[in-house]
This record gives C-alpha cells, structure tokens and sequence, in this order.
C-alpha cells in the first residue's frame, strides 16, 4: 500500500539575531522565522506531509506549543517521526519548495537534503528541496510545501 502526504507552513520573518532555520540549516544570522519552536518551515511542512500520509495527525498534535517545545529545532520533530514510523512504513520520496526573498538557499540545497535525510534516517537521494524567491511577491515571512510518498513496509 502506498499512501501521499501533504504539508504547508508559513511563518513572519523577523529581524534579529536568533538565527534563521531552513531544513535544520542555518542560513542567516539577522532575520530569523517567528514561531513557538525554530519557526523552520520546510521542518514543518515535511513533519506535516509525513503526518498526513501515515494518518497519524498534525504537527500541533505532536509538538504542541508548549514548554517541551519552546525554542527547539524542527529537525528534532523530524527525527522523532522517523523513529516512530521505521518499519511501519517507508519514505519513498520527499518533494518540497521553499519560498523565501531576503536569503538565498541554492548554495546550501545539498546540506539541507543531507539533513532532512539524515535526521529521517534515509538516502539524500530521496529528499528533494527546490529554493525559489518569489519574485518580489512573497514579503517579509517564508512558506513551504511538501509532499512525501510512504509504502507499508510487510
């Protein structure tokens, strides 16, 4: 059986030097993304594409705004779900854009794949980041789509 998630997330930039979290890499050091965690949205959006397609809920389910979670790293979430669904099921595939003006994200796609790979316990090749700018139209916040193909594992 193979099952599709999909995932979105959107959160404000902001200045400041708390640092800015896209795929757990950290890529500026004077804006960074307001939320109750890191605010990393690609994280999210995958933790949510992830959620959906093994009908295990939403990422306000698993990592409640809560003291737990004040301030943690979105890759973490990441980790824990790929702990949660081994031998359950199997990421086949992880397709995701990132939408962001103020940084540019072509330089560091490879460490981000590697990351999200890694934190999920699965092959770089099967994560799949595409940066785009937006073109003047997306402000000061950033968002993110994913969707994540699962096969049942036995």
């Amino acid at each position: 059986m193979y099952r599709i998630g999909l995932g979105y997330d959107v959160h404000p930039l902001k200045e400041g030097t708390k640092g800015l979290y896209i795929g757990g890499v950290k890529v500026s050091d004077s804006v960074y993304l307001s939320g109750h965690s890191d605010g990393d949205v690609l994280c999210h959006s995958i933790v949510d594409a992830i959620l959906g397609a093994s009908s295990m809920g939403n990422i306000g389910t698993w990592f409640p705004e809560n003291d737990r979670n004040l301030g943690r790293r979105s890759l973490e979430f990441l980790e824990v779900l790929g702990e949660e669904i081994k031998g359950v099921w199997e990421i086949m595939n992880i397709d995701s854009v990132i939408v962001i003006e103020s940084v540019r994200l072509s330089g560091v796609v490879e460490e981000i794949e590697k990351g999200i790979a890694g934190a999920l316990g699965i092959g770089a090749s099967v994560v799949s980041v595409k940066p785009k700018s937006g073109n003047g139209s997306v402000g000061s916040f950033a968002q993110a789509q994913a969707v994540c193909l699962l096969r049942k594992v036995g």
